[in-house]
């Protein structure tokens, strides 16, 4: 017995005639005949009762097709269980923990892997190892490894923070520059939050720096860029995003805290399902 039996007498019962049915399904009338004479001699019992014209339901045949409906639904149920499982796998759930990476990977692996959604997030915070375990994302891209049982870390790209300077700044000369040898002015950063902005502003704070940081929205900041002569940073992932525009000149920052190699994390159990994110990222880091 197989399911293409049980929907044939489904087709059956419903139309009382098997040259109806064998015409809706468009196979041969024989061959209609010899399917039902088979499935009744395996269920060793007449489902129908025969008229010169028309087949009827006979007792049984009520019976059995009230089991032959259910079967087919839950054929059908798990049909669509299967497609939403498989939907599901097409979908990676990241957290990034500094916009940069986040511009620069999102773009770039959709293109590699168009078939599979991502859904991208910014989160701060030293939680990641709890938000993998609880599967509240399936990939956690962090600035250093994370020690937790179950946890993979793989190093995945290198970022540094530069300092955007206008090109008639003093500034210019140097080949890199820390926060501290900056002098007392305003320093442009979009309000955008992450990892970089965080260690900017402690860096600030802990040592009293007399810079004054300008947070607005990124479109403002952008337009502030290339009409003023305020100071701003800028990433090495985030530069092909921006363009400060010719009248700039970028300057590694020095600061320790400034630069970072960020980790892909997840649960190793997990692994099969973040092949493709796994695979591209690896020619990520051979750029």
């Amino acid at each position: 017995m197989d399911i293409t039996q049980l929907e044939y007498f489904k087709v059956i019962a419903e139309t009382g005639s098997l040259t109806k049915a064998a015409g809706q399904l468009h196979i041969t009338q024989p061959a209609m005949s010899a399917m039902l004479k088979k499935f009744e001699e395996e269920l060793n019992v007449e489902l129908f009762d025969r008229s010169p014209n028309r087949i009827y339901l006979n007792h049984a045949g009520e019976i059995a097709l009230v089991h032959v409906n259910s079967i087919l639904r839950n054929v059908e149920q798990m049909k669509a269980d299967l497609r939403s499982a498989a939907q599901q796998n097409l979908t990676l759930s990241i957290a990034f923990c500094d916009p940069g990476v986040r511009w620069f990977s999102v773009p770039r692996f959709s293109v590699a892997c168009p078939e599979i959604t991502v859904k991208d997030e910014l989160y701060e915070g030293e939680d990641a190892a709890k938000l993998l375990a609880e599967r509240v994302y399936d990939l956690v891209v962090t600035p250093g490894k994370i020690k937790a049982r179950g946890i993979k870390s793989l190093p995945f790209l290198s970022d540094q923070v530069f300092l955007s300077v206008p090109s008639d700044s003093r500034l210019v000369s140097y080949e890199s520059i820390s926060l501290k040898d900056i002098p007392e002015q305003p320093l442009l950063y979009p309000q955008i939050g992450g990892y970089f902005l965080d260690r900017i502003e402690r860096i600030v704070r802990e040592n009293n720096l007399p810079v004054t940081l300008v947070k607005n929205d990124f479109g403002i900041t952008q337009h502030l860029i290339r009409s003023t002569n305020f100071l701003a940073t800028i990433s090495t992932l985030s530069m092909d995003l921006r363009n400060d525009g010719a009248h700039r000149t970028v300057i590694p920052m020095n600061d320790p805290e400034l630069s970072v190699t960020y980790y892909i994390s997840f649960l190793e159990s997990e692994k099969e399902k973040m092949k493709k994110f796994l695979d591209w990222a690896k020619g990520c880091g051979q750029r």
